[in-house]
């Protein structure tokens, strides 16, 4: 490493030689040898005492040495500088300059070659003289130095007393001795950051001297800013050494703007890292820095701008952060303060004041108000900014009084002034507004408030309100009277209920049939109504058939209030507030103990105390992860339920297992070796499958079992895998592997803990068995009366023997006649009892309301059908119980209508005021009659039976059979969907939907057109469309479907003593389901079920098989459904009659009837599959006419590729992608999605453009390829297969504005309804060219086979769809919000073409009323 010795010299003397102010020598002797910021020293005098003069430092010499420093270049060559200062000090009592023997000139001393000076100490500072002791002492090697080379400082700012010639001959004069004596020097002009440009250019022509032969280099430098200072001595030192690549001289002002750069970098950064980490306001200095020092931001802040800009930039921080405290608990106490306002002066006029005055009244009025103390505190010693800085208010709720003296909170006071005289007035108007709409007799359901504005023109309230706001008061207006019309047409509906009874079992409505139903309403007013909304009357009316045709909950037209639901209610509530004991005597009661209903709690925390077992440390390894999961508390949240978890460890061994108790939630076993598992498998086969002791233990306790691999080879890992699974299914039990599930498995114990015991809670709703009831009674209620149904139930719920049975059962003991009898009571609505009408029935209520005659048409229907069985009828009136009779006429009416009712079926009759409270009692006669008549009912019961379950093709022949359990996590209906993407596409695949508009066409609608040509059975298996189903959860459904196999083999095993009574099975077709008006559904959803039901009679298959539609005779039913084949019964619809009043004669009469419109349906059948095929003829015959003159201009247009296929108009190169894709890649994930290679691509293009007849196989590309190649023709090398009218309409109905079928603009938006949109994307493929149809439906059937093959693929419809849609639907978006506006409804679009391909291209209509 080099050692250098450089002097540093300049204009220097007397004030009058040198100016007011020096050159900057030892400001920059000073940034060179100690950069940092706070060694850094301005003020460097040249005027001395004589002592200070004869000290070490200055050492009677005038020059001082600086030290020794080492510095490295950019390319890593350190050099060692030592550095002497020439310049000349003055005695401070002359003003001269110091005389040291023998002196020459300081033009010619400065520029000496070698300087002398024994102990000569290093100089730092001025304040360094006479205390050297106190800073650090270095004296000057050897006490001589030869000088290397020489720093020529020339100033180029403005000094007053110094000319610049001066300045420049001094320069001049002394360069030419440094070159004449054969040293490298550097001209450094100091002070550039207030440089004056002519300075600067005597500076530069200097330099630039012929005579110099450039051997004099300019550096411009600033000490002050620190900017070039090493530049000019490392360029010195590569002059001395004599380096070639020397460093590159940067101009002042780019070294200037790139210093700017990073001290702004620096700023910017501790900047930030203060406002990170000084939060508090309240930190002092001291602190602070000692905080900061830590960080190298901080430090490298300081090293450049010092401590004093540090603390600086601190103090500032601080003060912000107080600022920013103050107005952040300002703003906290204003909002307090409004709302302060709100409660305390609700009424401005209580001031009673002038604006001018307001404020200071409305303190005065806040200061004196009663609840002040409530809202308001006064501190006379401190202001409340002094009481935030000590922080005595953080704990106060309340609001400093001297707030209010800030204009803040005059500001909130006068807006809340103007906010409440604006509300008052608004108000006013709005109600008024409101009441003018009410009054007016033009304001009907349907009209716009534009047709009737000019009837509002000139009303102040109108006039003064805003559009917006009267839009808003006229939509509420017309919400409240269209929701009160619909309810008027609905009752309407219900009202002719004897009228709709004929489509109670029809499976195909005909439009004749709407018109016919249209004709008997239309005169009423309620149905005149909503002319304006016939779309939405008409969605009615067919959701009113479909709940005729299925009458479970999902389609009653009082969903949201149904019966069924509003008794599950009151039942629940009941069990959860109700302490009964359970009835004894033979069988037992439900639940097991005498502690009230056993329910699942939903309302309250439960606690879940888990057994966790295990060899060694497994058993605490597993405890302290369940910790870390649910927290120190142990809380456990699932679907919205808190769980609190308790625990207990346990070594392994049987007394682990013996620990276990009644109130054990759980048992966690683990292992994680060959010895682990083995202990454990021999305990818990010796505890759980041996030891009787231990039974009831273990009854419906769930059981997880846990591998933990450790240190085991991979096939020891497999091996006690397969170990654990094998035992886990012995045991039934759920199996779970650590190592596959490692960030959730705690979770997965937790939540197989919590299922198993919500499963065990809804086994004990399971209904008694009928032999433990002495009767049973049916309560019918209908459903949208307007009475409690609580008071109704609550004669028998307060009865102390009283345990539920099931979700809408109790079991009552009480006394009928001498005995104590056990009564179920069955809660239905009048809907609801058609689950009950196979089972044993005693006696039947029936509730209706005595002011809806609805309530009573359906009422006669209802008991007509049970008429041999004792009934009851209970008009329920309004508060006033017998003045009700007199004061209503419409009461008066039904009360008597009902009363006639009763008499003519041989049943009682009684009142029930909605505030008559009645005891038990109110119902003994009625039980009394029932136990009388309980043996005629009985019998009449098994009779009916028997003659249901004799004959060919019923159940009974197949009784001893044991059916196939159900798959374990998959219902009937939907196909298990873990692993799909969720989009719920591949439950619905493939089942035709058909939207209401339909109705509009002349053609019949059946259920039974969901099967093919032959008649095979649909692709997705369907849960039986029975009541309890329908209603239930699908926790509950799962219940159920794993339970049917173990009830069905009980029953097979006890057929030979007791006959089997028939259950009717009902095959449920997915159908369109019509959404609430006035709800938005984007994109729309998958239509529900329907189902039709099919009844099997007794030995009269063979006598009507002549009459019966062929589709009919092989009709086969979905897998598990066990529906035999369809016989006479079924087709008479035998559900339809009276099931307790048909004799032989009746039935046969009927059956003669049925057969003859049987015939006269299948004639009418016949004619219209032949006038289907016309029509098929006849359009084939149009198609090969225009395909022929179509296809010789697109191939002259397009070139090779179009030309036409085998397959008729399809283009050669689409007809062979699809089939080598199909043959090659349905297995092939990521298909369509996972792009080929380009190419590849563009290689097939060629080779079929040079020869159509190319086998794509023999080319060696990879099935991307040519997936993407396919993708390619259809956007780049295909026509548009829509036009641009096509696609706007396709726009439209995707962005869901309403579009129907055949028409773009229609008045009545359909937009919630996904089938009205599948019918209009249906009319508008009609209308596509033939070409352009058999294209796209030969592409949609290619995505239907890659759609069927997802599981391997990866590639459902609506990954398809996500593909596709782009390139299908070509629009031009206007904007990125147009984009994705449109984006998933076009997605739908396209998805629905997959998954409807039958119904949209194929013609395989089929849209079912319910």
């Amino acid at each position: 490493m080099r050692q250098f010795n450089i002097s540093v010299i300049g204009l220097s003397g007397t004030e009058k030689d040198r100016g007011q102010v020096g050159v900057g020598k030892s400001c920059l002797c000073n940034r060179f040898m100690r950069p940092m910021a706070d060694d850094y020293f301005i003020d460097h005098i040249s005027v001395l005492s004589q002592s200070d003069f004869s000290g070490r430092i200055v050492n009677n010499d005038h020059f001082l040495y600086w030290g020794e420093v080492r510095k490295t270049t950019d390319e890593g060559v350190e050099y060692n500088f030592n550095i002497i200062e020439q310049t000349e000090f003055m005695d401070d009592s002359t003003f001269q300059a110091f005389k040291v023997g023998k002196m020459d000139p300081y033009s010619k001393r400065c520029t000496a070659t070698k300087v002398f000076s024994a102990e000569k100490l290093m100089y730092i500072c001025k304040n360094q003289l006479g205390i050297e002791k106190e800073y650090e002492q270095k004296v000057m090697p050897d006490g001589r130095l030869s000088i290397d080379g020489f720093v020529v400082v020339f100033d180029v700012s403005p000094v007053p007393n110094r000319s610049v010639e001066k300045q420049v001959e001094f320069v001049q004069n002394v360069i030419a001795t440094i070159v004449k004596n054969k040293k490298p020097l550097v001209l450094v002009t100091t002070k550039n950051d207030d440089a004056y440009e002519l300075y600067v250019r005597e500076a530069e022509k200097i330099s630039q001297r012929k005579d110099y032969k450039s051997t004099v280099q300019l550096i411009e430098t600033s000490a002050h800013e620190s900017i070039n200072i090493d530049l000019a001595f490392l360029m010195l030192a590569q002059m001395i050494d004599k380096v070639k690549n020397r460093v590159k001289i940067i101009s002042y002002q780019e070294s200037a703007k790139s210093r700017k750069e990073l001290l702004d970098t620096r700023s910017e950064a501790v900047t930030r890292l203060i406002r990170n980490q000084i939060t508090d306001y309240h930190i002092l200095w001291s602190q602070g820095s000692k905080m900061l020092s830590q960080y190298r931001e901080w430090n490298e802040f300081l090293n450049i701008f010092g401590h004093e800009a540090g603390q600086k930039l601190f103090r500032r921080h601080m003060k912000k952060l107080r600022d920013d405290h103050l107005n952040k608990k300002l703003h906290q106490y204003l909002d307090k303060f409004a709302l302060a306002l709100e409660y305390m002066l609700p009424d401005t006029g209580a001031l009673n004041i002038s604006d001018d005055d307001a404020w200071e009244c409305a303190r005065n009025y806040l200061q004196n108000h009663i609840e002040f103390e409530q809202y308001f505190f006064e501190c006379p010693q401190a202001s409340w900014t002094e009481l935030v800085d000590m922080d005595e208010a953080e704990d106060e709720a309340r609001i400093p009084f001297d707030v209010l003296e800030t204009s803040e909170a005059e500001t909130v006071f006068r807006n809340y002034l103007n906010s409440v005289q604006q509300d008052k007035k608004k108000i006013g108007w709005k109600q008024q507004f409101k009441m003018l709409l009410e009054e007016s007799g033009f304001v009907t359901p349907g009209k716009q408030l534009s047709e009737v504005r000019v009837l509002f023109m000139g009303r102040e309230c109108f006039e003064a309100l805003s559009e917006h706001d009267c839009q808003q008061i006229y939509d509420i207006h017309q919400d409240e009277i269209i929701e009160k019309s619909k309810q008027n047409f609905v009752e309407l509906l219900l009202e002719h209920a004897q009228y709709f009874l004929q489509f109670k079992n029809v499976d195909i409505i005909t439009q004749e049939d709407v018109r016919q139903i249209t004709d008997v309403i239309q005169e009423d007013s309620r149905y005149k109504m909503l002319d304006r909304l016939d779309q939405e009357r008409r969605v009615m009316l067919v959701q009113h058939l479909r709940f005729i045709h299925c009458p479970i909950r999902d389609h009653c037209p009082f969903f949201n209030n149904c019966v069924d639901s509003l008794i599950e209610e009151v039942l629940s509530d009941k069990s959860t507030t109700s302490n009964h004991k359970t009835p004894g005597g033979v069988g037992g009661g439900v639940g097991g103990g005498g502690g009230g209903w056993k329910t699942t709690g939903n309302g309250t925390d439960r606690t879940l105390n888990l057994l966790i077992v295990g060899s060694e440390h497994l058993a605490s390894d597993l405890l302290n992860d369940i910790r870390i999961c649910t927290g120190s508390k142990g809380e456990y949240i699932y679907e919205n339920q808190t769980y609190y978890l308790n625990y207990r460890i346990a070594n392994g061994d049987m007394e682990a297992f013996k620990a276990i108790d009644v109130y054990s939630s759980g048992l966690i076993c683990v292992y994680s070796n060959q010895q682990s598992f083995e202990t454990l498998k021999d305990n818990l086969e010796r505890t759980l499958l041996c030891n009787l002791e231990l039974e009831d233990k273990f009854e419906n306790l769930p059981i997880v079992l846990v591998y933990q691999p450790q240190d085991l080879k991979e096939n020891e890992v497999e091996y006690l895998r397969s170990e654990g699974m094998r035992l886990s299914e012995m045991l039934h039990c759920d199996f779970i592997d650590h190592t596959q599930n490692h960030q959730k498995y705690v979770y997965d114990i937790l939540n197989i803990v919590i299922l198993s015991l919500k499963l065990t809670e809804m086994k004990s709703y399971d209904p008694y068995p009928s032999n433990h009831t002495d009767l049973r009674i049916l309560c019918c209620i209908f459903c949208g009366d307007q009475y409690d149904i609580e008071n109704i139930v609550q004669p028998l719920v307060a009865e102390s023997t009283l345990v539920k049975a099931s979700e809408h059962s109790i079991i009552v003991d009480v006394f009928i006649g001498d005995a104590k009898r056990r009564v179920e009571f069955i809660l239905s609505s009048y809907h609801g009892t058609n689950q009950y009408r196979d089972e044993l029935i005693h006696g039947y209520i029936y509730f209706y309301s005595a002011k809806r005659r609805s309530s009573l048409a359906n009422l006669s229907i209802l008991a007509a059908q049970n008429a041999n069985i004792p009934l009851q009828i209970i008009a329920v009136t309004e508060s006033g119980g017998v003045n009700a009779f007199f004061n209503s006429d419409i009461c008066q009416f039904l009360i008597t209508e009902g009363n006639a009712l009763a008499d003519r079926f041989k049943g009682s009759f009684m009142t029930f005021s909605a505030d008559q409270y009645v005891k038990f009692a109110f119902y003994n006669p009625f039980l009394k009659t029932s136990w009388d008549n309980k043996y005629e009912v009985e019998n009449l019961h098994v009779e009916e039976s028997i003659t249901l379950d004799s004959g060919e093709g019923t159940l009974e022949s197949s009784v001893n059979q044991m059916p196939r359990p159900p798959p374990r996590h998959e219902s009937y209906m939907l196909s298990n969907t873990l692993g799909t993407d969720g989009s719920g596409s591949e439950n619905y695949e493939m089942l035709p939907t058909r939207s209401l508009n339909s109705l509009n066409e002349e053609r019949d609608i059946s259920l039974d057109e969901i099967y093919d040509e032959n008649n095979e059975k649909p692709k997705h298996l369907h849960q039986n469309c029975t009541e309890s189903d329908s209603c239930a959860s699908s926790t509950e459904r799962r219940v159920r479907q794993q339970n049917a196999y173990f009830k069905a083999s009980s029953k097979a095993s006890k057929a030979s003593a007791k006959k089997q009574k028939k259950k009717k099975v009902a095959i449920p077709v997915q159908t369109p389901r019509v959404p609430p008006f006035g709800s938005y559904v984007s994109p729309p959803e998958i239509p529900l079920h329907y189902q039709r039901m099919a009844i099997v009679g007794a030995g009269e298959k063979k006598k009507t098989e002549a009459g019966v539609p062929e589709f009919m005779k092989s009709d086969k039913s979905p897998e598990y459904s066990m529906v035999p084949e369809l016989t006479a019964a079924g087709i008479f619809g035998a559900e339809n009659l009276p099931e307790y009043n048909m004799n032989s004669k009746c039935l046969k009469d009927f059956e003669k009837l049925e057969k003859r419109r049987i015939k006269e349906e299948a004639a009418r059948l016949r004619k219209l599959q032949e006038k289907e095929k016309e029509q098929e003829k006849k359009l084939k015959r149009k198609l090969k006419q225009n395909a022929k003159g179509l296809a010789e201009s697109v191939e002259a247009q397009f070139g090779k590729l179009m030309i036409s296929s085998e397959q008729g108009e399809i283009p050669i190169f689409l007809n062979k992608c699809v089939e080598f894709i199909e043959k090659e890649g349905l297995d092939s994930e990521g298909i369509y999605r996972v792009p080929g290679s380009r190419a590849h691509v563009d290689m097939l293009f060629q080779r079929f453009e040079e020869d159509v007849n190319t086998v794509i196989d023999v080319l060696d590309i990879p099935v991307n390829a040519v997936a993407t190649a396919l993708k390619d023709f259809f956007s780049k090398r295909l026509p548009p297969l829509f036009s641009k009218d096509i696609i706007k309409e396709l726009e439209e109905i995707a962005g869901s504005r309403g579009v129907g079928v055949g028409s773009s603009k229609l008045n009545v938006e359909v937009k919630t309804d996904r089938s009205c949109r599948l019918i209009a994307l249906k009319s508008l493929l009609q209308k596509l060219p033939p070409i352009n149809f058999a294209i796209l439906k030969y592409i949609f059937q290619h995505f239907v086979h890659v759609s069927d093959n997802s599981k391997l693929n990866s590639m459902d419809s609506k990954n398809l769809a996500i593909c596709w849609w782009p390139t299908l639907i070509p629009i031009d978006f206007t904007d990125m919000g147009h984009f994705e506006q449109l984006r998933p409804y076009l997605e739908d679009i396209v998805q629905t073409m997959i998954d409807q391909f039958p119904y949209l291209f194929c013609g395989k209509d089929a849209f079912v009323m319910v």
